[in-house]
């Protein structure tokens, strides 16, 4: 008896023809294009969970710059605050215009693994 491998099912392959993904985003992907497209106005935890339940954003924050070199602003924002002696949530945005193309480079990067067109800044 042979041992053969199994064929693999149809949706592990890429499609060219539309711009379907194979597989949903990852977080970082998630938070990349909240960064993008906010802009100057940044993102905070609350705002990450209400987007996409994003529940450690300081964390995704951290291997952005880690990992990817990334340069992202915080400044804690008070507005966050909703009771007494709670700590503020920090706001992060993306620190200039090379920081944003930067962005977009790891965004497309991501999406073209999943099967879908990059975007260009503007579309982001």
């Amino acid at each position: 008896m042979k041992n053969e491998a199994t064929s693999k099912s149809g949706n592990t392959e890429m499609s060219t023809s539309d711009n379907t993904a194979i597989k949903p985003p990852i977080k970082k992907e998630l938070c990349l294009t909240l960064l993008i497209q906010r802009g100057q106005r940044g993102l905070t935890q609350p705002e990450a969970y209400s987007a996409y339940h994003e529940s450690c954003l300081h964390t995704s924050i951290s291997s952005l710059q880690q990992q990817h070199g990334l340069q992202i602003a915080r400044l804690p924002d008070t507005e966050t605050i909703v009771h007494y002696r709670q700590k503020a949530f920090n706001r992060y945005w993306l620190a200039d215009d090379d920081q944003i193309e930067k962005a977009t480079n790891l965004l497309n990067h991501y999406r073209t693994k999943r099967g879908l067109a990059p975007i260009t800044q503007d579309a982001a």
